[in-house]
């Protein structure tokens, strides 16, 4: 069971953290089980309880009738999931719920570096994992999708090893041109072809004494995965055009957005070489499975652009699947907070309507199913959305699907402006 605690700030801005368990009271006084000291709030109890689904977890908190709302955000509330890590009022208390663990969790950062940011369970759990490979020689595949921060956690695994006194030098493999794949990572000499007019050192020489991350590694070509078998082996490199060989010390990261395992079965990907990249494998989860993670990372992207989210925007972030993950949840605040304008400091749902796409629903099988964190219009939308698809587009068929008026029907996606990438050649005819 998940320990939570609520970080308190008294109207007197006396600072409390109190440890909660299962359901608990918040008064002004007993039979409470947390004590308010603030003589506006009502009289009767409000009532905390604990999230029964366990990928949504927290506390849900519920106003007695006849006490005024509190206020998430800017959102004033009667009966709702409390954010993670997002301040909330009662009366003039301010206060914020927090897993009690979560300092205690996460490994010291080391400084200079940019923090894999986490509060959930699997993030600090891979996070552990990490600074235990770091304090080994072994070489570290990542594998996760793209955007859940791969690069950023060789980075942190450099600086916790032994190396972080040496050069951390990042290569991109798959954006490497296969007549130039070889020299970057091997170098070469002066002559050795057309345009090397002087000798060069590639990235592994470059990385000696640190760490080389190579991003992609899967695209690298058969014959110079055997020449990085052979380093990985004995240490010995021989640029391009050079009849010598020297030899590198550098330890080696590398990761795939594709099972590099997929790879080796089919043919692409030496066996042998993975077991020797593969020593320690490190599986970056993705955000869509850290929920508390969008709403922590979430406020963080919103709060370095000055803004806050709404309640309403928080449910609505939380509701998508996030395939690019964290890189593109960034870019989504930044996208809401354009399109928001320079005099709303609040992010409301209205600002991510970009998510509630034709494709997007597609991609979070929770939207079609209707879950309770959208609200009657959306799922109206979702509805029509999934009928026009169903459809191929064809409103009519859409209209009998849905047992209403083609008229009708036409109403209702002017007023969604449904367009959707699928039907645009069609718009819907």
């Amino acid at each position: 069971m998940a320990n939570w605690q609520l970080r308190i700030e008294d109207p007197s801005g006396e600072k409390r953290t109190v440890p909660i368990q299962g359901t608990v009271t918040l008064g002004r006084s007993n039979p409470a089980t947390v004590i308010l000291r603030d003589a506006t709030v009502d009289q009767n109890m409000f009532t905390l309880w604990p999230s029964s689904t366990p990928s949504s977890p927290g506390y849900w908190i519920k106003i007695p009738l006849g006490a005024p709302a509190i206020h998430i955000g800017d959102l004033p509330v009667r009966e709702a999931q409390i954010p993670i890590g997002l301040s909330f009022h009662i009366g003039e208390t301010k206060l914020k719920l927090e897993s009690a663990t979560r300092s205690q969790s996460l490994p010291c950062f080391p400084s200079g570096v940019r923090p894999w940011l986490t509060c959930s369970i699997k993030g600090a759990q891979t996070l552990w994992t990490a600074r235990k490979a770091a304090e080994t020689s072994l070489s570290i595949y990542l594998a996760g999708e793209t955007g859940t921060g791969k690069e950023v956690m060789a980075h942190l695994i450099h600086a916790w090893s032994e190396r972080q006194g040496g050069p951390f030098i990042p290569l991109h493999c798959g954006a490497l041109p296969l007549s130039l794949a070889e020299s970057e990572l091997f170098g070469h000499v002066k002559g050795a072809f057309t345009g090397a007019i002087q000798h060069r050192p590639g990235a592994l020489m470059q990385a000696h004494g640190g760490t080389l991350f190579l991003d992609e590694v899967g695209d690298l070509p058969l014959d110079i995965q055997v020449k990085l078998l052979r380093f990985l082996e004995n240490g010995e490199i021989r640029p391009v055009g050079s009849d010598r060989f020297s030899r590198a010390n550098a330890r080696i990261i590398c990761a795939t957005h594709h099972p590099i395992q997929k790879l080796v079965e089919e043919g692409k990907f030496r066996r042998d070489l993975y077991y020797r990249l593969a020593s320690v494998t490190i599986q970056i989860p993705t955000l869509r499975s850290r929920l508390e993670d969008i709403e922590m990372l979430g406020v963080r992207f919103a709060s370095d652009l000055g803004r806050t989210l709404s309640q309403k925007a928080l449910l609505r972030i939380k509701a998508h699947p996030w395939p690019g993950n964290v890189r593109e949840l960034r870019h989504a605040i930044e996208r809401a907070s354009g399109w928001a304008g320079s005099f709303s400091p609040i992010l409301n749902e209205e600002s991510f309507e970009f998510l509630m796409t034709s494709d997007n629903i597609a991609l979070a099988p929770e939207l079609e199913l209707g879950t309770s964190i959208l609200t009657l219009e959306e799922m109206e939308r979702v509805v029509i959305i999934r009928a026009l698809r169903l459809t191929q587009g064809n409103r009519a068929k859409a209209a009998k699907l849905l047992g209403i008026a083609r008229s009708t029907l036409f109403e209702m996606i002017k007023r969604h402006r449904i367009i959707g990438p699928r039907f645009q050649s069609t718009q819907f005819s």
